[in-house]
């Protein structure tokens, strides 16, 4: 009989932790995945954004310094200066995946943050003459919202310039021909001297040559949150 309840016992045990695990189990389905966290929680995602803003400007600052109104940068938005994590953070929220009308959505909120070390960067180059470029594959219905979403990040300035995405076909390598070659979008200012190029995806830069060179005048920006890979 005593050898009988002591089995029941560890049965009564037994199914108690397996459902104490399962509890655990389900919560844990519930974290924000990693590559979200990482970039929202981790000392590393800032430091790491912080170090390319910094080796860039020690890079850039003198040929900046010493170039006139000619010349340009060219920066992606989003993930490069825009942090969209939160946007991120409410799909997963909501079990949904990307798609073009919650992202327009988001835009539309100008609830973006500021990448690490972004408005330093960008501070400092309004202490030159060289112009900066947003080239982004955000949609152009929403460059509004966008501008008053930079306005109140205060890193907008009256001589910025746009190149935002028309339709599907509007590639990035399109808008940056328009740059150099001073046509389409860019006839007005005329054609102007890239001297870098930021963003977080490969498609954000031309293909590397003798000027062009990746840590050099070409940075690479962190983001496992999405991407073609």
């Amino acid at each position: 009989m005593h050898k009988k309840l002591f089995l029941i016992g560890l049965l009564i045990i037994g199914c108690e932790k397996n459902s104490e695990t399962d509890k655990n189990y389900d919560s844990s389905q519930k974290k924000i995945p990693n590559d979200i966290r990482w970039v929202t929680k981790s000392s590393e995602y800032d430091i790491l954004c912080q170090q390319i803003y910094k080796n860039a400007w020690d890079n850039l600052s003198k040929i900046l310094q010493k170039s006139d109104s000619n010349s340009c940068i060219v920066m992606d938005l989003d993930e490069t200066v825009l942090d969209n994590s939160q946007y991120q953070i409410d799909l997963f929220a909501s079990n949904e995946s990307y798609n073009p009308e919650s992202w327009s959505k988001w835009v539309n909120l100008k609830q973006a943050k500021l990448v690490p070390g972004a408005k330093k960067f960008i501070d400092n180059v309004r202490e030159t003459d060289v112009n900066i470029i947003f080239l982004s594959n955000r949609m152009a219905k929403n460059q509004e919202p966008t501008i008053k979403n930079m306005k109140d990040l205060e890193i907008l300035h009256s001589n910025d310039m746009f190149l935002l995405r028309i339709d599907k076909e509007d590639k990035k390598h399109i808008r940056r021909e328009e740059i150099i070659n001073g046509t389409g979008r860019m006839s007005q200012k005329g054609p102007l001297k890239v001297l870098a190029y930021f963003g977080d995806a490969r498609h954000d830069f031309p293909d590397p040559n003798d000027y062009f060179i990746f840590g050099h005048n070409m940075y690479m920006f962190p983001n496992p949150m999405y991407g073609k890979w």
